[in-house]
């Protein structure tokens, strides 16, 4: 039988981050073919598509392992490009790919990551670890806790594009809103994770106005019906620190989510 193959995202940087060496050399001992490379923490060349792109494709990778302390996973740039990079990757494979997050210096709590982090295992890294990746990689891969579909498309020369869907039924209408220090640009419908190159919007409507639990959203809205094989997106510039993410806000059943990305 081959050999489960890793990936390890290796988020701690500066002179007294620890090294991934005794990891890698642990987790291969364990029978695991590993791959892996640092983080690289750019927002502005979207640095995270390379690893979300590479990890997209079948077979890459059967386990995708993010290994940082409690202060890497704080910094809100770091928080931002995982986010973004771990919602394409379980866009893609969600099904097939075991995710896991590893707190060096202790296991995570759910509610100090981000929202697409949070249907990740996740694992004490505060002492041997590699037999969790292991045992984690017989099972099957935790699934979303989302309850639509959110993707990301985005390349440094397009701009980054927010995809969102049902996971099953239909939509009267989609919505999605972005916090204070991100703007909406154009919107569109259109067939799943392809950015359309014409598109028809119903009743389109731009800046609408919504506070949640404290924050200003500023989203823009469609009354077209979308199925699971379609997707609302929205270009955005800038870098939110949450999405409010739902159905047209009209409609008397609609629902809407809070998704924290920093």
């Amino acid at each position: 039988m081959a050999a489960k193959k890793v990936w390890l995202t290796w988020l701690p940087t500066g002179e007294d981050a620890p090294s991934p060496q005794a990891a890698v050399a642990a987790l291969s001992k364990s029978g695991l073919d590993v791959g892996g490379a640092p983080w690289i923490d750019d927002l502005k060349e979207v640095a995270w598509e390379e690893l979300s792109t590479m990890l997209s494709e079948p077979g890459s990778a059967d386990i995708w392992v993010i290994a940082g302390r409690k202060g890497d996973f704080a910094q809100d740039d770091v928080r931002y490009g995982v986010s973004l990079c771990s919602a394409v990757i379980e866009a893609a494979r969600a099904k097939d790919l075991h995710r896991i997050v590893v707190g060096l210096d202790g296991k995570p709590s759910p509610d100090d990551l981000p929202t697409p982090l949070r249907g990740h295992k996740l694992v004490d890294g505060s002492k041997p670890w590699s037999a969790a990746i292991v045992v984690a990689g017989h099972g099957k891969p935790t699934p979303s806790k989302l309850d639509f579909r959110l993707n990301v498309i985005a390349h440094k020369m397009v701009g980054q594009y927010i995809e969102v869907g049902p996971l099953s039924g239909e939509w009267k209408g989609a919505m999605v809103g972005v916090s204070e220090g991100a703007t909406i640009l154009i919107h569109a419908v259109g067939k799943r994770g392809e950015l359309p190159e014409r598109t028809v919007l119903n009743y389109p409507m731009e800046g609408l106005k919504a506070e949640i639990g404290g924050t200003e959203f500023v989203a823009w809205s469609v009354q077209n019906p979308i199925t699971p094989e379609e997707s609302y997106f929205v270009k955005v510039d800038g870098y939110p620190s949450k999405l409010l993410v739902g159905e047209h806000p009209a409609e008397e059943d609609a629902e809407a989510w809070v998704v924290e990305l920093k």
